[in-house]
């Protein structure tokens, strides 16, 4: 679940609600031809990370495999690899493919925005505040918007469905239903038949509550869509529905409350809009990207409860982290590290702070060769040079937080769970002089 998004610029549209793909955009023969073959693959990495790709192949496969592959290096056993497998195979799916034929392609664009008139459709990438202020539209657009918001549930639905759908993969193919045979901390374990019927009849359960929350939620965002612009109270309650943040903000300043970063916070946080590209395409908002991360949190967490205590304990101690990295952590972590860099004045050329935002930006990759030609001024040595400098220092600013998400955050983590899960084990159930405590 390690997805390593900025969602100030939706890491370039990482998660982009769009209706078509877009192929990863072309490196400019100006800077691979002044690149050495190491850069030049380097360079495609670089690409294809920050590359608009929307419903894209190469960005599902890219990430799936840098979800997988530091988990996949720790797996216990062939059940535990296939668990991995199944869980960021789908996982990916879930992230980069429902959202665009859910959001921009189905709602959006086949049901909801025929239920406004022709010159309203643009406008429903704005934000909330931006059609709130202007009121004359506000009650046509909001139950539109909240209409897509909510004909998408069925995306956190599925997050927290799919760690009963792991069980039940499991089961079905190994045979497996206890945490400590899966992951072969036990060669010897008997399965208990009535354990396995108990997780087998959890995960249907949980499978069939999922997929009815979602045909209601979208159910719901019909009508919504259909008759809530007839009423200015629906309108109201659709803007409270999609930045629920900016409302309780405002009433803990008529309590005396006043914080601009806690405002900031809540709106960003507690706010079910979508984010907006340039391009008026709708794209997951921070919140949205909230909501499906921790309806994935309890789906771990439930479905651990299933199999044991030993996985509770595991899905304990990496789960929350890598939950809290997601959310909030990429993103600052990214900041952070520009801002060093910044503040240490590495890489001016390329790393700019907008005096107006007090953000910084980073060029990008296909901007290198003109402000390479800018620095050497006609010499072709010295621009061959400049070239492989600026393109170091877009290497550093793009893959250090890549490489931190990739070996810190999900292998590291991955290698302190497992041991963790031996310790427990050789000291618990494990142990030969282990005691249960039988409750009375």
């Amino acid at each position: 679940m390690v997805y390593n998004l900025d969602v100030k610029n939706r890491f370039n549209s990482n998660l982009t609600f769009q209706s078509k793909a877009k192929s990863v955009s072309k490196i400019s023969e100006d800077l691979t031809k002044n690149l050495g073959k190491r850069d030049r693959f380097l360079a495609k990495v670089i690409d294809l990370k920050e590359g608009d790709s929307g419903l894209s192949h190469s960005r599902f496969a890219q990430a799936t495999l840098t979800n997988w592959f530091p988990k996949a290096v720790f797996a216990r056993s062939v059940a535990d690899l296939s668990e991995i497998s199944f869980l960021e195979v789908c996982e990916g799916a879930l992230f980069f493919y429902l959202p665009s034929l859910m959001g921009e392609y189905l709602s959006r664009r086949q049901i909801f925005a025929k239920r406004l008139p022709e010159n309203l459709r643009g406008d429903i990438s704005k934000s909330v505040k931006e059609i709130v202020k202007d009121s004359k539209n506000a009650q046509k657009l909001l139950p539109v918007k909240s209409a897509i918001v909510l004909s998408c549930a069925a995306i956190p639905a599925a997050e927290y469905a799919l760690s009963f759908a792991k069980n039940l993969f499991t089961l079905k193919v190994f045979k497996k239903a206890d945490f400590s045979s899966v992951v072969n901390l036990d060669k010897n374990k008997k399965e208990d038949k009535t354990a396995q019927e108990r997780v087998e009849k959890s995960s249907i359960s949980h499978l069939k509550k999922a997929g009815i929350f979602s045909a209601g939620a979208f159910g719901a965002s019909l009508l919504l869509g259909t008759l809530g612009q007839k009423s200015k109270t629906v309108a109201k309650a659709c803007e409270v529905f999609l930045n629920p943040g900016a409302k309780i903000y405002k009433g803990l300043e008529k309590l005396g409350v006043k914080s601009p970063k806690l405002g900031n916070f809540l709106d960003k946080y507690l706010n079910l809009d979508f984010a907006r590209k340039a391009d008026g395409s709708l794209a997951l908002g921070v919140g949205q990207l909230a909501v499906t991360v921790l309806s994935g949190v309890a789906g771990y967490f439930g479905a651990a409860k299933d199999r044991g205590k030993l996985d509770v304990q595991e899905v304990a101690t990496r789960v929350p982290v890598i939950a809290l990295y997601t959310i909030f952590g990429s993103a600052l972590f990214d900041e952070g590290f520009k801002k060093i860099l910044y503040k240490n004045k590495k890489f001016p050329e390329i790393l700019k702070m907008d005096e107006a935002t007090k953000e910084l930006s980073v060029a990008k990759l296909n901007d290198i060769p003109d402000i390479a030609k800018k620095l050497a001024n006609g010499d072709e040595k010295l621009l061959k040079q400049k070239t492989a400098e600026l393109f170091k220092g877009k290497a550093v600013i793009s893959m250090v937080p890549f490489m931190f998400s990739l070996l810190v955050v999900g292998g590291l983590l991955a290698l302190i769970s497992r041991i963790w899960t031996q310790y427990r084990y050789n000291h618990g159930v494990g142990n030969d002089n282990y005691q249960p405590q039988i409750k009375k």
